[in-house]
């Protein structure tokens, strides 16, 4: 009897208690300066322009850990300029600048609640005309978000260009869609009349597809119709595998980086930047969509 005892005893020890006391595994903290390096296999570099269009969903979606989260994914990445949307809070974005020494920011020239735009560039690298900072089609109802324009100056390739910062009207529906083909016929009007000999980048979360043949389902054809001028740097991102779409929930690739001809030549590489499996709390914290990113260099004429 007594050796049954011990038995049991050693068994309850065994299986029972391990159990019972076994810790749950701590996600990622946020903290870890490092937590993003493996999923970023192309960061920036100091010779070329790295450009970020990101939509970071309500910013900071939850407090000061999605902070400290998106601080540190966007150190990873480690572009010139971040193109941002949905920054619902200034503070919150003063914050974010203060976890990213090197880096200044330009916030929305207007309070637009949830959906405010703004920008974040790299000092050592970028410098901004102050004078050309402005926003477009203010009195258009066709944008609920006023685009946010800025020029810069990369010092490393000698590029001046314009950014477009945008986040069109959401949604399906054909009053939605009908106000996104505007808005696109707008901005095209814009940049052929304005712009006619600058370097322009369109960007942001357009919030739509570019792939489609037909007026219906795509409103950016008067961009793709005219391809001596204008290209989608993002096309064969859209066109390829819904695993490196920029908004993976939907899932549909709706974020998207437009470039006029004189930075044809010049662009290198266009890419989704893919984080959520280096960091399990990644939709929790950060954002519902991806970053996407275009390398650009010096090359070419």
């Amino acid at each position: 009897m007594k050796k049954s005892r011990i038995i049991l005893v050693i068994l309850f020890a065994l299986f029972i208690l391990p159990t019972g006391c076994r810790k749950t595994p701590e996600p990622p903290s946020p903290e870890d300066s490092d937590i993003f390096t493996a999923c970023i296999p192309f960061p920036g570099t100091d010779q070329s322009l790295d450009i970020v269009t990101f939509n970071t969903e309500t910013f900071p979606i939850s407090g000061y850990t999605s902070v400290i989260a998106v601080a540190n994914l966007l150190k990873t990445i480690d572009a010139d300029v971040y193109a941002l949307q949905e920054v619902a809070s200034e503070a919150g974005f003063n914050q974010l600048l203060d976890l990213m020494p090197g880096y200044m920011g330009l916030f929305y020239l207007i309070n637009n609640s949830d959906w405010n735009l703004a920008y974040i560039y790299k000092v050592s690298e970028i410098s901004i005309y102050n004078a050309s900072s402005r926003l477009l089609f203010t009195d258009s109802e066709n944008f609920p978000r006023p685009p946010f324009e800025i020029k810069i100056h990369h010092t490393p390739t000698n590029l001046d260009l314009y950014l477009i910062n945008n986040h069109l009207k959401c949604c399906g529906g054909s009053e939605n869609e009908t106000s996104r083909r505007i808005a696109s016929e707008m901005l095209k009007n814009y940049i052929d009349n304005s712009r006619p000999n600058d370097a322009v980048i369109v960007l942001g979360d357009l919030n739509d597809d570019i792939t489609g043949i037909g007026t219906g389902d795509n409103p950016f054809l008067n961009f793709i119709n005219d391809p001596e001028d204008f290209r989608f740097a993002d096309m064969e991102i859209a066109k390829g595998s819904q695993l490196w779409w920029s908004y993976p929930s939907y899932p549909s690739h709706i974020d998207h980086i437009l470039i006029t001809n004189e930075l044809f030549s010049k662009a290198d590489t266009t890419l989704v930047y893919k984080a959520a499996p280096c960091y399990s709390d990644y939709s929790i914290y950060i954002s519902d969509h991806r970053p996407v990113g275009i390398k650009l260099t010096s090359g070419g004429s």
